[in-house]
């Protein structure tokens, strides 16, 4: 086999993994499912991934691993003026959930197996945020957080219900910027920006 050959099927490993994560959670995910949608054999997902344990968890520090050092690095990102980081970070951590929707639930419902070696790398990413911001503002950043992923994640966790009783009439993605738009409106008006 080829290394493009490889590279192409452990890729699809992983989008299947993640799609039968994200949907069945840890418990409910069978690696049977995950070769059958990557169009691979059982034999082959184990031959990247020797557990189900081990795929989660490559899932999981990828999904984290693009929120540490996309929207959290913008925020520290001492070159641009506040307003624009926390413009780009709110956004960027919303556009993050429009292409991960069913990421928040996720996470909300396997929070107890995520592996302490992620929580040690967020807990890392986040007091260097902490200390780079706190300069700049007047409340506890890890209030404003708090704010931020109040507004952005709550849409995701509600949107299940909200997709079944028709509240977006079609115009999903229309809503959804409208929604990121007036997140980061009000997060910047709480500061006073």
């Amino acid at each position: 086999m080829s290394n493009r050959e490889k590279y192409t099927s452990e890729e699809a490993i992983l989008e299947a993994a993640g799609q039968e994560f994200m949907e069945k959670g840890f418990y409910g995910a069978r690696t049977t499912s995950i070769a059958e949608r990557a169009g691979v054999t059982h034999a082959m997902l184990h031959y990247y991934y020797r557990s189900k344990e081990q795929l989660f968890e490559r899932i999981v520090s990828d999904k984290m691993s693009v929120i540490a050092d996309s929207v959290m690095m913008i925020l520290v990102d001492e070159n641009l003026p506040l307003k624009e980081r926390l413009e780009k970070g709110i956004a960027k951590h919303f556009d993050f959930l429009v292409s991960n929707p069913l990421l928040p639930c996720f996470l909300v419902n396997e929070v107890d197996r995520i592996h302490p070696i992620m929580v040690d790398l967020i807990k890392e990413r986040f007091a260097v945020m902490v200390n780079v911001m706190q300069k700049e503002i007047d409340i506890d950043v890890r209030h404003l957080v708090l704010d931020i992923l109040s507004q952005n994640v709550m849409p995701f966790l509600l949107l299940p219900i909200v997709e079944k009783i028709g509240f977006f009439d079609g115009g999903r993605d229309e809503m959804l910027e409208r929604i990121k738009e007036e997140n980061v409106t009000i997060i910047l008006k709480r500061l006073g920006l």
